[in-house]
């Protein structure tokens, strides 16, 4: 099949920039791997320069569209980005048009489908993008844009079961693929670092209001013979003075080492150096840090609300709490292990994002759902 995606994203995360970016960014670089290994064209519609900036590279094909810095702000979109986006298309000649996260991009790449004939699919990012609290955080016509794009969907893959049966209830006649997110596991993978080789409990995100930095900042203060190391940094339109406040908190915190933006070549280091990943996420899809965390042998303490389909839970990955109040004695309890028991949790991690969260697996249903709805 010939597999035409759209991220603007990607290439910062090709050229491993130190740049912010999503976690559908991520996962669209894994899938477009695992399409192009099991035989399959993949193409990624991106900005113009894409390829100079990211530099010789065959994971993914870049098909260029407009120049950001061009045209006249308020009609650039109808005269010059819609065109460019349109005929970069055409060029690719795709079997199937997919996109991910709630966006004026999901009506975009609906319409070009549309005109091009073939089937749109969309690929649900945030919890919230499937019971209907986007509307919270989207402006006016990227909702009209958002929810044009899904009754034009022929498609939805949704990242875990609650988005799944909310879409259900909402789009009731259309097609849905329930798609766990899945890690590339890289050549002669290290051992895994035994209890004694680690000495912080890490979080690792882009520093936004959904990752909850307040909670963060409360686990941090009530467990202060812990240390933390706090990974991540903000987009320019997140940096405003409640994330100010928040950075200043955190770094008021004896405890507390603030490392930055790691490039993705420093995320395994990093996490195979924690006694336990931290989230404080008030709301995600399926974190792909948590995958990454688990590969290292790290386990995830986290709150049941983003447990996806209670993995972590039911699979005894680390600790689960029902509440914001609870994490932090969760946390204590994976931090005090004895050093035997938490290498057979460890262990026990490692083994479980091995045995089913593979891009090959996950590749062979999503072929099956694209040529379901393509004919």
């Amino acid at each position: 099949m010939r597999v035409l995606f759209s991220d603007l994203t990607l290439p910062y995360l090709l050229k491993d920039a130190e740049y912010p970016v999503g976690g559908w960014a991520v996962q669209l670089r894994q899938l477009a791997i695992a399409l192009r290994e099991a035989g399959h064209e993949v193409g990624v519609l991106t900005w113009a320069g894409a390829n100079a900036f990211v530099g010789p590279q065959s994971e993914v094909q870049l098909l260029e569209t407009y120049d950001r810095n061009r045209g006249i702000r308020k009609l650039r979109f109808f005269y010059y980005f819609l065109p460019s986006m349109i005929a970069a298309a055409r060029r690719f000649r795709p079997d199937v048009v997919v996109q991910s996260c709630a966006s004026t991009e999901t009506g975009t790449m609906a319409f070009i489908a549309s005109l091009l004939g073939v089937p749109f699919v969309h690929r649900i990012a945030a919890d919230t993008d499937a019971d209907g609290q986007y509307v919270t955080r989207l402006k006016q016509h990227e909702r009209v844009a958002f929810q044009f794009g899904m009754r034009r969907a022929k498609l939805v893959i949704c990242q875990n079961s609650y988005q799944s049966e909310n879409i259900a209830i909402s789009f009731p006649k259309k097609g849905r693929l329930l798609l766990h997110n899945s890690i590339l596991v890289p050549p002669g993978i290290g051992d895994i670092n035994p209890r004694g080789a680690r000495s912080y409990v890490a979080w690792l995100n882009v520093f936004r209001r959904q990752k909850n930095l307040p909670l963060l900042i409360k686990i941090a203060a009530a467990l202060p013979a812990v240390k933390f190391r706090v990974a991540g940094s903000a987009m320019p339109q997140h940096m405003d003075e409640e994330m100010r406040a928040n950075i200043a908190a955190l770094e008021a915190l004896p405890n507390v080492e603030l490392v930055g933006y790691l490039t993705r070549d420093r995320v395994p280091e990093f996490l195979a150096g924690a006694i336990a990943l931290l989230s404080t996420s008030d709301f995600e899809g399926f974190s792909n840090t948590y995958l990454e965390a688990l590969l290292a042998g790290t386990p995830i303490v986290t709150r049941s609300i983003v447990d996806p389909d209670s993995i972590v839970r039911r699979n005894a990955l680390g600790g689960v709490a029902d509440s914001g109040d609870e994490l932090a004695g969760e946390l204590a309890k994976v931090v005090g292990l004895p050093p035997a028991r938490f290498d057979q949790l460890a262990m026990r991690c490692r083994d479980y994002v091995l045995a089913n969260h593979r891009p090959s697996a996950a590749v062979e249903k999503l072929v099956a759902a694209f040529q379901q709805v393509a004919g």
